[in-house]
């Protein structure tokens, strides 16, 4: 297969000069002729630079009569200020006047665009908003919400081969013979007026294209998975940036001057220093309309296809290439044929190619299903319901709540002793004697917030659909009425579940107040699945791990935490494996562990959870061992 690539400047300057003379006479560019205009922003700012002089002389004229003279004064100097960052550094005429080429430096600089590799830039900055209290002047206190900003990532695509279809000077001035022949007119006839010198304004925008749809495909489902896996917060901004690899300047000014080759070559006022002087004293508009006049537009894409394949395997012409369009540049580049650079690429020692690993992508999404619908505050058996406000409480559940906590200890208690159990013997019942609800509003933010960033990721595959014994035995589908209202607010479709931790009575409190410290986790009970919160949906085993508080309130009594927990998608294993289970996090398509020892050895189910915003320490159960 044959492919157009990066061009060869064929022609004479004087050529060239001459053509380029005649195509903007004929009012024609390589999009059609035009000039370039004032914008609504150049205007609004040239407005607001006029009003700003006025409101800084007022000001100043009236600064020592009363204060609002001070307020004018400020105001104008911020307005004028406005006029000078826009005009100066943001407007198109700045770029221009920055970048100003001659004959020679432009095809230079267009074959430097031509050679230079298309590079493709994702970025995404995660945040959040935060309500803060401050005293203000007066010494009240207010309210503001403002956003903080927390995980931010970046990530290129990988390219490993592009093919260039950028004009080049040369193909433009086919293009021009193809569109003015097509008129059948005669060209010879506007050599009667010459031209002595021309000024293009080049606009030069990035445009990049996959080589075909599979292309297409994976680029989007590896944007998709790295947005996927760096949304951590529960608002992103998110941006795919076209680069390239050379300086890119996106508006040029081009001097075609007969006879020399100089960008020098130009009117005395055509200088970025001139266009200075003119904004400062607000004539900025006027030198505008007058420079555009003068001037020719040419809109001069960079147009490149790329794919993750080197060019040598692709097996078809670029689905967007030239070769299958029909305008008057398309021709042009038929016309002029240009060489491909030859080009080397090495594979990193033990790597796989990269177009053996289109799969990939589709590998990483296998488990995650449709998006999920969220619930939105807190939940509805709450006391504290306003978010807005700032709230650390804990409620005493009454005695018929108590009962119900009673049945799910005792629906989810197994009589099955392991070799973490730490007490002398099996007791057979726990009796619970006082539950306590921890409503803390800035420990639920927070898992707010991650429950929002698993549900961007899509459904997991779901606890019933997973390997051993079914659904989780802390679920409402049993006895629903006779248990916990909690239970039955869940976004199941998470994988979010109640789930039992051992504790003492004022460790669990501790944990309730603060949330769990992934520093100390695991370091009472071993590390069987990994260094994490272990959690169990059977009370009898995170009996085994809870300890009696020797003296003080709960003396002789033990304690429970049942946590609303986001497991998401689950790495299941039945034995300890810690490389494999370390390879397996280090993907990061799992959010917890299921260590199933109740299907390997007929004991229990452990999740193991890493990240300490996906729990929330809901409930405090104190209770006593019961051996009757």
């Amino acid at each position: 297969m044959e492919f157009a690539p990066v061009s060869l400047f064929a022609q004479t300057s004087q050529n060239t000069f001459w053509i380029l003379q005649h195509f903007v006479a004929g009012s024609f560019s390589m999009e059609g002729g035009e000039r370039e205009r004032l914008t609504p922003m150049t205007i609004c700012s040239a407005i607001g630079g006029v009003v700003g002089a006025g409101m800084i002389v007022f000001g100043a004229l009236t600064l020592n009569q009363e204060s609002v003279g001070l307020i004018i004064f400020g105001t104008g100097i911020i307005l004028y200020l406005f006029h000078l960052i826009e005009a100066l550094c943001r407007s198109k005429t700045s770029k221009y006047l920055c970048w100003i080429l001659s004959e020679t430096d432009f095809q230079g600089y267009v074959k430097e665009l031509q050679e230079a590799e298309p590079k493709i830039k994702w970025t995404i900055q995660c945040y959040h908003y935060e309500t803060k209290q401050y005293t203000d002047s007066n010494g009240k206190q207010q309210t503001k919400r403002e956003r903080v900003n927390t995980h931010r990532a970046e990530q290129h695509y990988d390219i490993n081969g592009f093919v260039d279809e950028t004009l080049s000077p040369a193909q433009m001035i086919a293009m021009f013979h193809l569109m003015y022949d097509g008129e059948h007119e005669d060209l010879e006839a506007n050599k009667k007026a010459p031209i002595s010198s021309l000024i293009l304004l080049c606009e030069m925008p990035l445009e990049y294209h996959p080589v075909d749809d599979e292309e297409d495909q994976r680029l989007s489902e590896r944007r998709e998975i790295f947005f996927r896996d760096n949304t951590r917060d529960s608002h992103q901004d998110k941006r795919s940036h076209n680069l390239i690899d050379c300086h890119h300047k996106s508006n040029v000014m081009v001097i075609l001057r007969e006879g020399t080759d100089d960008s020098h070559a130009r009117p005395w006022w055509m200088t970025y220093w001139f266009y200075m002087v003119c904004t400062i004293f607000l004539m900025s508009v006027p030198y505008r309309c007058y420079f555009f006049s003068k001037c020719t537009k040419i809109n001069w894409e960079v147009l490149k296809h790329f794919s993750h394949k080197h060019e040598e395997l692709w097996e078809d012409d670029p689905k967007h290439s030239r070769a299958k369009r029909t305008d008057a540049a398309s021709k042009a580049f038929r016309k002029v044929q240009r060489e491909t650079p030859k080009r080397s690429f090495e594979l990193r020692e033990g790597a796989k190619p990269a177009w053996e690993e289109g799969k990939e992508g589709k590998e990483e999404l296998a488990d995650v299903g449709p998006p999920v619908e969220l619930p939105v505050g807190v939940p509805s058996y709450w006391k504290n319901q306003d978010l807005e406000k700032d709230f650390d409480e804990k409620i005493n559940l009454s005695a018929d709540e108590r009962e119900k906590m009673q049945k799910l200890l005792d629906v989810t208690y197994k009589n099955k002793a392991t070799r973490d159990r730490m007490s002398d013997g099996m007791p057979t019942r726990l009796v619970v004697n006082q539950v306590v609800r921890m409503e803390d509003s800035k420990m639920w933010r927070r898992f707010e917030q991650k429950r929002a960033e698993l549900a961007v990721r899509g459904q997991p595959k779901l606890m019933e659909e997973m390997p051993g014994s079914g659904p989780i035995k802390t679920s409402a589908e049993a006895d629903a009425e006779e248990l916990p209202s909690c239970l039955k607010e869940l976004t199941v479709n998470l994988n979010e579940a109640f789930l039992f931790h051992g504790s003492s009575p004022g460790g669990a409190l501790g944990i309730g107040e603060n949330g769990f410290d992934m520093g100390r986790v695991g370091s009472n009970v071993g590390t069987m699945f990994g260094a994490g919160a272990y959690l169990a949906e059977a009370s009898s085993k995170s009996d085994e791990y809870a300890t009696e508080d020797p003296s003080g309130l709960f003396a002789g009594k033990f304690a429970l935490l049942l946590c609303r927990t986001l497991l998401g998608n689950m790495f299941y294993i039945t034995e300890s494996n810690i490389p494999r289970i370390e390879d397996a996090l280090a993907t990061g398509r799992f959010q917890c562990v299921l260590g199933d020892r109740e299907a390997a050895v007929d004991t229990y189910r452990e999740f193991v959870v890493f990240d300490e915003a996906q729990i929330y320490p809901e409930f405090v159960l104190i209770y006593t061992r019961s051996f009757d």
